[in-house]
């Protein structure tokens, strides 16, 4: 009990961001000092940037300034949508896949014991693979192009979904799980209905791992393979000795990245409340 007589835990749950005023109101507080703070972070890593590009800590040959690469991005805008649009395809394609055989597989497994015990050491042994090691046999499968990269990346991003997709069944509380029964659910329904959305939080972990992780694979394969996308542009352009077109390439597939995980971020919180709720407990 505090002072005035209010629970302590009650007094917890007003932050100082959002400290009601006199009249009762809430106040806005400090609620732009994320983005200012995020925004001020772009600015040094910049300002940094140009500064060891002036110094020549590092020769222009390998790290070209910030001007030339802001006119390479402008300049090659079309060409980078394109590479994009690329990338983005082989990526949604396998970390379809990935989704849809992890979040199935997870689910049955992590019901199973008996399954859980004779896949636990394929995972184990799976798992750790590289996926730029299997270029070669990606290659004698399914030949350079779409295919082929999108089987790398299916590979890759399928364990993290299918790990937390088990773990998250897993921890379900039997409680829930046997009223459904009580109710006359469906084994079918059972999983559908209380053990997948129970398990949606983790599962949503899961996918954000996969997310990164999968662009990082696509943009790999397609460097090292040629195939088209983001990669492919960032290794002729160093080919070609065209270094600020090299790391306009780079930054495009980081903006690509902090969008597709803003993206999620945001369909994942609006999606998954009753998620937010238990984090914030």
């Amino acid at each position: 009990m505090s002072i005035d007589g209010a629970p302590a835990s009650r007094q917890a749950d007003v932050t100082p961001a959002h400290r009601p005023s006199a009249d009762g109101a809430l106040r806005p507080g400090r609620r732009w000092h994320a983005p200012a703070r995020a925004v001020g972070g772009i600015l040094v890593a910049i300002a940094l940037w140009e500064l060891i590009s002036v110094s020549g800590i590092v020769k222009a040959q390998a790290l070209a300034g910030v001007g030339p690469t802001a006119s390479a991005l402008v300049t090659h805008s079309g060409r980078l949508l394109s590479a994009a649009g690329g990338t983005l395809e082989a990526w949604g394609v396998g970390l379809g896949i990935a989704a849809l055989l992890g979040i199935t597989l997870g689910s049955l497994v992590g019901r199973s014991p008996v399954a859980e015990a004779f896949t636990e050491i394929v995972v184990r042994m799976m798992r750790p693979l590289p996926s730029l090691a299997l270029i070669p046999v990606a290659i004698l499968i399914a030949g350079l192009g779409l295919k082929m990269t999108a089987g790398l990346v299916a590979f890759t991003s399928f364990w993290p979904i299918f790990i937390n997709t088990r773990y998250g069944v897993q921890q379900v509380d039997n409680l829930f799980i046997d009223t459904a029964r009580t109710l006359g659910l469906t084994r079918a329904r059972l999983l559908l209905r209380v053990i997948v959305p129970a398990a949606a939080p983790l599962i949503a972990s899961g996918l954000q791992v996969a997310i990164s992780l999968a662009l990082v694979v696509t943009v790999s394969v397609e460097l090292v393979s040629g195939s088209g996308g983001i990669g492919t542009f960032v290794m002729q352009a160093q080919q070609g000795n065209a270094v600020p077109t090299m790391y306009a390439g780079i930054i495009s597939g980081g903006i690509l990245g902090w969008i597709l995980n803003r993206g999620f971020a945001t369909l994942s919180t609006r999606m998954l409340p009753w998620a937010n709720r238990l984090e914030q407990r």
